[in-house]
Parts: structure tokens; C-alpha cells; sequence
């Protein structure tokens, strides 16, 4: 594709200055280096007056061929059709080895117009440019006829409900709530109850009460989940449910009581128990000061001590517990909103400490917050090859939620040499201004988890391993948590969690329609409808080669281009493109002048690899071509646009030229930000690189109007990227410059 702006149809790039015409492999003929002295001599105001139909008609070709990718481009997003997928849109190499095709594109046709094998470059790029020309055609044909926009979620009317109680966890399908019960001046209670589909509307599925006494009112509920039993303690008695049949198991006491002190703390333990969890025969106790200890339970129900760690440092109990579950046998996770930790639970210490200090637990994950946690959960990765009921008991996933809006995600793997990594591909980091929960799920029952991240004022649920936001729900301040619940095969509800003085419920129905198309969307009759006008459009190319028949598939054919290209790579590849392309450009226009040649090909085969504006109403791309190294005597007027002369008007009329890759490289920084910036700002930043591309084009064509010649890419890029710089810093801040790119 050409690389550089071209004014006159023999003028495959603006060319050289003539005093280093010498310097080509094909010297540019003395007629043309007279005429480029001769619109030197022009008075500038002159020779800009003649070219302003061209410069405009070339500035709306321009601004339309990127308005087409813009305008397919939600084709390709929903299909995640990234040439190398998410990951590789950060990645230089594939740069690398998109710029060594062009340099290689570039050396065969050189070779082959070296060895006079026209028809080869002819009918080659011809049948490259009908596969490219289809790739704008078949979106163009379906954006005409799919519909993007999803019907708006709603909750139901009269589908609140609310309860005393509040929340200790949450499941796929339901949660657990507890909610103290009793007098101020009578024995207390914690009545757990367990609830599925639309909460605190009728009964729940389960209830069951513990005592407090002789306990008081003071401290939480809370519960460690292991299987399908969950462990309980409120600080005086631990009791462990059956989650399935709503069965209590056992009930144990995290006390002793003297008969001077009252209500003391278990042997070795010093202060109350906040968590705990019963694993076979062991009892694993967590203390409000960060310690674990091991006691062993027999049938007479008495804990025998036999060891205990300190937890790691700023893990904060006593500050709350956001999740805690057992995810293997002999591993812990613990959620608080200072620190997310898996902890070894051994059976004995390692070592004879001093009395004075507690051995550390041996952890295998530990990862402090930023801000502070204010969501956790653990289950199936939706990076998983397999689906949860294939998945090995020894992996899983934690999502975690942070006030400052980030979004983490690590992949657990007990077998794995290193157990714990963080999982780069969600690119969640800033998701939003304050995040209130994250929350994996499976909507679509694919087996395959999702997840539903809520921020201030909206729930996303941000399905497929690419997390594309397919549906979202409205919700307000002090949201806890949602979940889907299946109502057919055809629709769920969706269940919103509110903490507000007890729990909040309400919900509403999900349905298709309420979901934005995901996936190849590839139709029989817009894909017919696309074929035949790519073929229509090329046959007639063939037939009737014309300035309007090679606009029209120039734009159309640059539109695929761009939105193919700029799709695949982050802003920040993108700019690398173009800088190392616009060096390239000028060195092959001001020094290897090889651009001359390549254009020179391309345009005596009237390929529509370049636009064409015509500046009077008689010109014609077939008529009159002419190379513009030949040394003939005689040079059509029409080869130089810049050229006013009767002798011009007479052989058809004058033309402005601009190579097809002056306008896909700065089309795939505009259409790189809509995809790859965050929403409030892609647009308004994508406009920023247009309209800098726009300014790099009047200063591109006030040159070429003064006769000097210019390579395009080098003003066009530049102009572009500054745009995108400009608005950028204006929108998104310094962060713009965090590139964010690997090898």
C-alpha cells in the first residue's frame, strides 16, 4: 500500500526535491523536475486556490474511510476478532511482524516491476484487495441489519422485600443470614437461616438457632465454608450446618467458664474466637488478635489444644471478615479488607519457638490491599479450559474488589510450583471510581463462570474470558452482592442484596433481549449481500478502472484496514507503528526514492491502493497515464495537479493523489483508542487523533502547494499522535503515558 501523499496522478509520491533526482534508481524526467520549478515560481496563494477542490475532496475521503471502520467496528468487537488476541494487543512483536510484511510487500513488488512482471503484481493485489474489500462489505452489510442496541434491565414492581437479618455469605444459587434475637435483659440468640432464589419473600429454605448465653449481644456472626458445611461462631459457641438438609451437626464451646473470672477464653487462647472451621476431627480457631490454633474434637465434644501460629501480619479480624472458605484440605482463604491470605493448616508446629512468641503460619498466598477490600469470592476461573464439574478440587480463582476501583483476579493452583498467580488478563485495574462487590457466576449455565462486578450505580456482568459486558443492572448505595437465579430456559432473575439496618431484596427478570450480541454474527443474506458487492465492485475495477470506481474501493477496502488493524493493538503499539513507519516513509522518499518506483507501478495498473480527488469536472484516472520516471519528451499536464495551464484543462482535467496507508495509519490510532479506552473518554480521545490528523494533512498539502515535495506518513502520523497526546493528557491524565507493553 503507498505510504505517502501523491499530487498529480504520475506523482506516486510527492516527490524529492529535483536537485536530488539523481540519487533514484529511475530519474524523474527533466519535464518533471521543470514543472516542479514552475510551481515553485506560483505564487503560493495561487496554486492553493487551484488545488482547494482536490485538498477538501481528499480531507472528506479521508475523514469517511475512517468514519466506515468507526462504523463496522462494534462487528468485529462483539466477534473478538483481535488478530492476536488480548493479550497480543500489548505485545511489540506483533508490531514487528506486521511492519516486516510491509517491508517484504514492498521488496517483492519492487523485484517484480525490476523484472517487468506487471501482470503478476496486477492480478496478485487485485485478488488481495477483493479479499480485504470483503472484510468492509459483509460488516457493512450485517451492522445494516443487527441490531446492538438491548432492551433496558428493570426490577419488578413489587418484588422488595426486606428481614432483620444480615448477611454472612453468598453462593451461585443463595446466602446465608443471621440475625440476633432476643432482650436486653434476656438470653440471646443467632438465628441462621439459609436462603435460595428470591430471599426474604415467604420462608427460607432452612432456620437455625444457636444460644449466645452466657454471652452477650457484642460481635458478629460469622462462617467459614467447607463443602456443603459451614462452619459458624459468634464468639462464644462454634456450631457447625449441613447446608444441603439445613441439619445441625455439632455444637461446641469457645469458652470456659471460672467461677472467679466468669466467661474466660479456651486453654491457650487469649482472647475470644472470631472464626472457625471444623475439618474431620480437627478444630481450626481463629482469635480477635490474628492468632490460629488447633485443638483436636472427640465424640465427648471437648477441644484438646495442640498448636497454634500467628497469622500474617495486617491481616485485622477483629476489622471484619469478607470471605472465608476451606479450598483444599489443608488450605484456608481468608478475605478482610486489609489482606487477602491462604494459610497452611498443619497439625503440629514446625518448631520450639521461645514462650514469648507464636510460630508464623506458613501461608501460601499473601497480598495486601491498596485501598482497602470490600468484595471477595472464590470459585471456578473463567480462563479455565474445563467446566466446574471438570475441574480439579486442587484449583480455583479469588476475585477480590478494592474502594479504589480495582479489580484483581489470581488463579490457584495447589500442584503448581508456584501457587498463587495473578491472572493479567482481566484488565479490571481502575474499573471504576469504587467498587461495592465482585462476584463470579454463570447466567448462561455454560459451566463456565463469568463475573458480575458492581461499582458505584451499576452491576456489569462481564462474561467469556475476553469480560465483555453483556448486561447491567442499576443498583444504589450499600449494595452487597447479586446473583442470577434460573426462572426458565429462556430467562433468570437477577437478585440485588442490599445491607441497610438488616437486608434488602429485590429483583427482576433477565431475557436475551437484555443482552448485547457477543460472538461471530456472520447471517446468510448480509454475507451473500457483501460477497456480491465486493465482487461486483472489483469486476467493474477491472473493467472500468475510473477515479470513482478506485475511490470506492480505496475507502472501503482502507476502512476494513484500519478497523482490522486497530482492533488488534493498544494505542500505545499503535503509535511505535507509526513512528517506525513514518521514518521508513521519509527515508524512502527523500533518500532510497524507491516509493517512487513502487508508486509509479501502482498507478499506470490503476490498483486502488490510493484515493484519487479530481479538480476539474474532465479528469480521468484511465486516460492518459504515463510513468513518471519516463524519459519521453512529452509528460500529460494531468500528471502534475499543481499544473494550471490550457494544455491541462485540454487532456482532462487535474487530480490530487494520497496513498492508501497515509489514511490507515492514522484511522488505526483513532479507531485503537474507541476500542481499547475506557468509555467516557475513547470516543472524545479518538476524535482528539482525527482531528490531529486532519491538521497534519493542511500542513502536509500547504507544502506540496509551495512545490516542495514531502513524504506523507511522517506530517499525517505526527499529527495524529500529537492529537491523541493532547486529548488524552486532557481526559485520561498522565496514566496515558503508562504504556503498559511487553516483548
Amino acid at each position: 500500500m503507498g505510504v505517502t501523499v501523491i499530487c498529480k496522478p504520475q506523482l506516486a509520491s510527492v516527490m524529492s526535491d529535483d536537485d536530488e533526482s539523481g540519487n533514484t534508481d529511475r530519474d524523474i524526467s527533466d519535464k518533471f523536475a521543470a514543472i516542479e520549478r514552475e510551481l515553485r515560481a506560483e505564487s503560493f496563494f495561487d496554486s492553493i486556490k487551484d488545488q482547494l477542490p482536490g485538498m477538501f475532496g481528499m480531507a472528506f475521503m479521508f475523514v469517511i474511510t475512517i468514519l466506515i471502520a468507526l462504523f463496522i467496528r462494534p462487528w468485529y468487537d462483539i466477534a473478538g476478532l483481535h488478530a492476536f488476541g488480548e493479550e497480543g494487543a500489548t505485545q511489540v512483536k506483533y508490531i514487528a511482524m506486521e511492519l516486516s510484511f510491509i517491508f517484504i510487500f514492498t521488496g517483492v513488488i519492487l523485484l517484480l516491476a525490476k523484472y517487468k512482471k506487471d501482470w503478476i503484481i496486477k492480478y496478485g493485489i487485485m485478488g488481495i484487495l477483493a479479499m480485504a474489500l470483503m472484510y468492509s462489505t459483509v460488516p457493512l452489510a450485517h451492522m445494516m441489519v443487527i441490531d446492538f442496541d438491548a432492551e433496558p434491565f428493570e426490577y419488578d414492581a413489587a418484588s422488595t422485600h426486606t428481614s432483620e437479618s444480615y448477611l454472612v455469605n453468598y453462593g451461585m444459587e443463595g446466602l446465608l443470614t443471621a440475625e440476633l434475637t432476643g432482650e436486653a435483659d434476656g438470653p440471646w440468640n443467632d438465628s441462621v437461616s439459609y436462603w435460595h432464589g428470591q430471599p426474604f419473600d415467604g420462608e427460607p429454605v432452612w432456620q437455625i438457632d444457636q444460644q449466645r448465653s452466657p454471652g452477650n449481644d457484642l460481635g458478629d456472626t460469622r462462617v467459614v465454608l467447607n463443602g456443603n458445611i459451614a462452619t459458624f461462631t459468634n464468639g462464644v459457641w462454634i456450631w457447625t450446618i449441613d447446608i444441603d438438609s439445613g441439619e445441625k451437626l455439632n455444637t461446641y464451646a469457645c469458652h470456659e467458664i471460672d467461677e472467679v473470672q466468669g466467661l474466660i477464653p479456651l486453654p491457650n487462647m487469649h482472647t475470644a474466637c472470631s472464626l472457625a472451621v471444623l475439618i474431620d476431627d480437627s478444630m481450626y480457631v481463629v482469635s480477635t488478635d490474628d492468632s490460629l490454633f488447633h485443638y483436636k474434637v472427640f465424640e465427648e465434644q471437648l477441644m484438646v489444644y495442640q498448636a497454634a501460629w500467628a497469622l500474617p501480619t495486617n491481616i485485622g479480624i477483629t476489622e471484619g471478615v469478607l470471605y472465608s472458605e476451606v479450598i483444599s484440605e489443608n488450605r484456608l482463604l481468608i478475605t478482610t479488607p486489609t489482606q487477602v491470605c491462604i494459610v497452611e493448616l498443619e497439625e503440629t508446629n514446625k518448631a520450639l519457638l521461645s514462650l514469648l512468641e507464636i510460630e508464623p503460619a506458613t501461608t501460601a498466598f499473601v497480598r495486601n490491599s491498596t485501598g482497602y477490600y470490600v468484595s471477595s469470592d472464590f470459585g471456578h476461573s473463567p480462563w479455565s479450559d474445563v467446566t466446574m464439574e471438570n475441574a480439579s478440587a486442587d484449583t480455583g480463582f479469588i476475585l477480590l474488589g478494592e474502594n479504589n476501583g480495582n479489580v484483581l483476579g489470581f488463579e490457584w493452583n495447589q500442584s503448581a510450583e508456584v501457587e498463587v498467580v495473578e491472572q493479567t488478563k482481566m484488565h479490571l485495574m481502575d474499573f471504576a471510581e469504587t467498587i461495592q462487590s465482585a462476584r463470579l457466576t454463570d447466567l448462561d449455565v455454560s459451566g463456565m463462570t463469568d463475573m458480575l462486578i458492581t461499582t458505584g450505580d451499576t452491576a456489569h456482568w462481564l462474561h467469556g474470558q475476553a469480560l465483555v459486558n453483556r448486561i447491567s443492572f442499576p443498583v444504589d448505595d450499600n449494595f452487597a452482592t447479586g446473583y442470577f437465579v434460573e426462572d426458565s430456559n429462556t430467562s433468570s432473575q437477577f437478585v440485588a442484596i442490599y445491607d441497610d439496618d438488616g437486608s434488602t431484596a429485590k429483583h427482576g427478570e433477565v431475557t436475551g433481549e437484555m443482552m448485547t450480541i457477543s460472538g461471530l454474527q456472520l447471517y446468510d443474506g448480509p454475507f451473500l449481500v457483501g460477497v456480491i458487492v465486493a465482487i461486483a465492485l472489483m469486476i467493474l475495477l477491472y473493467v472500468h478502472s475510473e477515479w470513482y470506481v478506485v475511490n470506492t474501493v480505496g475507502v472501503l477496502v482502507g476502512s476494513g484496514v484500519i478497523v482490522m488493524l486497530g482492533v488488534a493493538f493498544v494505542p500505545s503499539l499503535i503509535i511505535i507503528f507509526m513512528v517506525v513507519a513514518a521514518i521508513y516513509d521519509a527515508w524512502a522518499v527523500y533518500k532510497s526514492k524507491h516509493m517512487l518506483a513502487l508508486a509509479d507501478t501502482m498507478i499506470n495498473l490503476r490498483l486502488p491502493i490510493l484515493l484519487v480527488a479530481p479538480q476539474s469536472k474532465g479528469y480521468s484516472f484511465k486516460e492518459g497515464q504515463t510513468s513518471i520516471s519516463d524519459k519521453g519528451e512529452e509528460m500529460p499536464a494531468q500528471s502534475s495537479a499543481q499544473t494550471t495551464t490550457k494544455k491541462a484543462k485540454k487532456n482532462g482535467g487535474e487530480a490530487m493523489f494520497m496513498g492508501l496507508g497515509d489514511v490507515i495509519f492514522p484511522g488505526i490510532l483513532v479507531l485503537s483508542c474507541a476500542q481499547w479506552l475506557d468509555e467516557s473518554v475513547a470516543i472524545p480521545v479518538a476524535m482528539g487523533a482525527l482531528v490531529g490528523g486532519l491538521c497534519g494533512y493542511a500542513a502536509l498539502m500547504y507544502f506540496v502547494a509551495q512545490g516542495k515535495a514531502q513524504a506523507g506518513l511522517p506530517l499525517l502520523n505526527g499529527g495524529a499522535i500529537l492529537g491523541y497526546l493532547i486529548t488524552g493528557l486532557f481526559f485520561i491524565g498522565t496514566s496515558l503515558l503508562d504504556f503498559g507493553i511487553s516483548w
